[in-house]
């Protein structure tokens, strides 16, 4: 193999995960690519399609084991044949389901490649609100034999990972202790980078909206948890306008809650039109998922007020002078109650913007990256 070119980079990623509109794992995605190219790197996409062969998903059932057979069987040949022809000096694998590949392409270290992990978090970390929230929420099973077995097998299979790659790139500092816990030897966090969309902003007394893929057991848990404390005291003519997907916990939310307007999935201009009705945008997290709430970039973004909690914070640079976060499901109803009224929005919106102006910029996002992958 000639001499790595230390600025060529393999891109190794889920198919799915560069589609242009989607959640958190496309917006994650698109970050990783723009700050890489910005710090210098020629990337050469790798996708691969999920592995849906009969077979394989017969596999899944009978014998699960963790992070395996996400990828296609044989994709790391295709990978050693795209380093080979671009002299890559770095592999880069998008997601935790991509780091298997770490250990099947330790000849390519050997040879001077080397190998980082683009993360959106471990699934470990959210495994265990997934089975607590199963209990608590849903009434459903309690802790048992078989989530201590999963637990365990992930966090191994997560360890091992670990040490196989050189470095790691990852969200949010609560991101980065996971990851040097479990063994990676340099772990670089990439804050997000908050531009400028900023709406004509007309908002309608009473609205307040809310972003949700409602499939994430920690977001889904938030908004039942902020809908039973706004359920509590009622505030005539406030409506949480809820955007998200799928239809039917959607709609189960909006029979729950009378004040929950459930909107359904809405691409890109639908949603940007209808946010700038909202007095404010809010994010009841509750719980420390892994990754980072992507979807607060869209209204720091579009500079409307915000109502967020600490962890749903996680991953910006946020200076709480400007715009305080706030930790239970009381605090944020009533600063939600707060924002409902559009002058006391209207007050927030300076800082909201000056937030935004503060946080990091594109250049020095690439000149950490540059120092992470030296």
């Amino acid at each position: 193999m000639p001499a790595p070119d230390p600025r060529s980079a393999i891109f190794v990623t889920a198919q799915v995960a560069l589609n242009a509109e989607g959640g958190g794992v496309q917006r994650c995605t698109h970050e990783y690519l723009t700050v890489l190219r910005a710090a210098g790197f020629k990337l050469h996409l790798t996708p691969y399609p999920f592995e849906h062969r009969l077979w394989v998903r017969v596999l899944r059932k009978i014998r699960p084991q963790p992070y395996r057979d996400a990828v296609p069987r044989g994709f790391a040949d295709r990978i050693r044949e795209a380093a080979l022809t671009h002299q890559a000096g770095w592999i880069l694998l998008n997601q935790s389901e991509a780091a298997p590949l770490a250990l099947e392409l330790a000849d390519l270290r050997q040879a001077g490649c080397r190998i980082a992990l683009l993360s959106h978090g471990v699934d470990s970390t959210d495994y265990i609100h997934v089975a607590r929230i199963r209990e608590e929420l849903h009434r459903g099973a309690p802790w048992n034999n078989r989530d201590n077995q999963w637990l365990g097998l992930t966090l191994f299979e997560e360890q091992r990972q670990h040490r196989n790659v050189d470095a790691v790139l990852c969200l949010s500092e609560t991101d980065r202790v996971q990851e040097q816990w479990l063994g990676a030897g340099r772990v670089t966090v990439v804050p997000r980078v908050i531009g400028d969309r900023r709406l004509d902003w007309q908002p309608v007394a009473g609205r307040i909206g809310t972003v949700s893929t409602l499939t994430h057991e920690p977001n889904l848990e938030g908004l039942v948890l902020l809908g039973r404390e706004l359920a509590r005291t009622p505030v005539r003519g406030l409506r949480l306008r809820l955007v998200g997907s799928p239809q039917a916990l959607g709609q189960e939310l909006a029979r729950q809650f009378p004040f929950v307007d459930y909107l359904g999935a809405l691409s890109d201009a639908a949603l940007a039109e209808e946010a700038r009705t909202w007095c404010a945008f809010a994010n009841p997290l509750f719980c420390y998922p892994r990754g980072c709430s992507t979807k607060l970039a869209l209204p720091l973004e579009w500079r409307l007020p915000v109502a967020t909690t600490r962890a749903g914070a996680r991953g910006y640079h946020w200076d709480e002078t400007l715009v305080p976060l706030v930790e239970t499901p009381v605090e944020l109803a009533a600063l939600i109650r707060r924002l409902a009224d559009p002058v006391e929005a209207g007050r927030q919106r300076p800082a909201v913007d000056n937030l935004a102006l503060h946080s990091p910029r594109p250049e020095d996002v690439a000149r950490l990256v540059q120092h992470a992958l030296r």
